[in-house]
């Protein structure tokens, strides 16, 4: 099957958009492409099997890496090349490949693998000297640069105005209680990263500092805690800048947004509050769909189907491994092809998330054209 180009996606999405109905051309040409809205997780330190069927089977768009995947620099750098390799061979694409590098506590090149300690998102904002947040930030990306990775799952804005926050303040990831700080001290991390050839993403939307819970654990409702005026401002202001690479969102549920879904399987929060109060245009990439808050209230596969429909053009997924064997990752990509075929996802949705991917991707050869 013929691959999709950037500009043929554009295209697709705004023909789609024209016709009703499941038109099998324009299925035939979306589904081999469904892989490509993944960004997955895997077990292993080397490249073997299981992550060749990922990157040539599944297609996905890109790689998670965690600490489970790294043992130092050079098994690293050795690990990256050869997906990035087999993934052009394979797709004729470049690899998204992603891990969170926020700093502190949050940093998977850590030191137990040899990489130096780095600052934490609150000792920068303690410290509140906006230009040690940049140097930071192109420190940790040089790391990133030299191992192969592209894109750091940073920084997070969360805004830390709550102090029995377990995830975000309990943890250090918050750079401040006062949005503006906040805002001033992501716009300096962001383009420390850029600085180096790195993309970045802005998290947890709508806001995850208010909560009293953990997404990772289970339902988190943050519907009486939640404040608009201040979660909302550091992405007013880098979205405005054109500071937002992509932005991922939280697994947090606030019945005045949307009475019945949490913001990842949101469409009001994702289309109507980012999209279009917000006017963000770029790619958005859910947290990881196999959370408790997600995976044992809708199941993998719904989740996936609602989180693209809402509005997600990436869908995260860390573990590829499930109880009965089977791959997270085929899982979602079979459930995504079902919802196509019977109706139940737009295939202009769908060309709307594959064009966003590919936007991001072109963006790894601007910010390398930078270095």
């Amino acid at each position: 099957m013929r691959r999709l180009a950037a500009g043929s996606l554009l295209v697709l999405a705004l023909a789609a958009g024209c016709r009703t109905g499941v038109d099998p051309a324009r299925l035939a040409m979306l589904e081999p492409e469904l892989g490509q809205l993944l960004l997955a997780g895997f077990h292993g330190t080397e490249f073997d099997a299981s992550v060749d069927r990922l990157l040539c089977e599944t297609r996905v768009g890109g790689v998670v890496l965690f600490a489970r995947n790294i043992v130092d620099a050079a098994q690293l750098r050795r690990l990256t090349r050869a997906m990035r390799e087999r993934a052009a061979a394979c797709t004729g694409r470049r690899l998204l490949v992603a891990v969170d590098a926020e700093g502190g506590r949050v940093m998977r090149l850590a030191p137990d693998a040899g990489w130096t300690a780095t600052l934490s998102a609150q000792e920068l904002g303690d410290t509140n000297d906006f230009t040690l947040t940049e140097l930071e930030a192109r420190r940790i990306a040089r790391h990133l640069r030299e191992a192969g990775i592209n894109w750091n799952l940073a920084p997070v804005v969360d805004v830390g105005y709550n102090p029995a926050n377990p995830v975000i303040v309990g943890t250090a990831r918050a750079f401040s209680a006062n949005p503006w700080l906040v805002a001033q001290h992501a716009r300096a991390f962001v383009r420390g990263m850029h600085a180096e050839g790195i993309l970045t993403a802005l998290k947890h939307f709508p806001g995850h500092g208010s909560s009293y819970g953990d997404s990772h654990e289970g339902f988190v409702d943050v519907t009486e805690t939640a404040s608009a005026d201040v979660e909302l401002t550091p992405y007013r202001i880098l979205i405005a800048e054109r500071l937002a690479d992509a932005v991922m969102t939280a697994h947090v549920w606030n019945r005045r947004l949307d009475p019945e879904r949490p913001a990842t399987l949101s469409r009001p929060t994702i289309a109507g509050l980012l999209r279009r109060e917000l006017g963000f245009d770029g790619l958005v990439v859910s947290d990881d769909l196999r959370m408790r808050a997600i995976e044992e209230r809708y199941g993998l596969g719904d989740a996936a189907v609602l989180a693209l429909a809402a509005g997600v053009d990436l869908l995260l997924i860390a573990d590829d491994r499930m109880p009965d064997h089977r791959t997270a990752p085929e899982v979602a990509r079979a459930a995504l092809r079902h919802a196509l075929r019977r109706g139940r996802l737009d295939p202009g949705r769908v060309a709307s998330a594959l064009g966003r991917v590919a936007a991001l991707r072109a963006r790894l050869d601007d910010n390398s054209a930078r270095k």
